[in-house]
């Protein structure tokens, strides 16, 4: 008798704007394929002074997501520092998708891109997905 086979969890950042809910979409596909578990972690998609928290019709969102994707998920409340949280979740891993928007260089430079530092230290493969359109 062979063992079962465990998957690592798809680690996804998800926020209250359409990259988070095409980054939600894409991972729970993700993790529906490997029948793995989804770790979801609020994200501020970079902006500063935004809570780290999910709207309710966000929150909603996931629950009626995941439920048709056939997906167990965690809700991992992170600490302030969301690229650190991802990329310690990286550690055990199949992937960490990020939602991501066109920002300018100017902004890029201003705030830093915590996008960028979870695709530069992150320990396994990071998949990027911006909103339709």
């Amino acid at each position: 008798m062979t063992a079962p086979v465990v998957t690592a969890p798809v680690v996804i950042a998800v926020n209250d704007r359409p990259e988070g809910s095409a980054a939600l979409t894409w991972g729970l596909k993700r993790a529906a394929r490997l029948q793995t578990t989804a770790v979801l972690v609020p994200s501020t998609g970079d902006t500063p002074s935004a809570p780290v928290h999910l709207s309710v019709a966000t929150r909603e969102l996931v629950e009626s997501a995941t439920a048709a994707a056939g997906v167990d998920y965690v809700l991992h409340e992170q600490p302030e520092d969301v690229a650190q949280a991802l990329i310690n979740l990286s550690e055990d891993a199949d992937m960490v998708v990020l939602p991501v928007r066109r920002r300018s260089v100017t902004m890029k430079f201003l705030l830093g891109s915590n996008a960028m530092r979870v695709i530069a230290e992150a320990h396994c493969p990071v998949v990027t997905v911006k909103s339709p359109g």
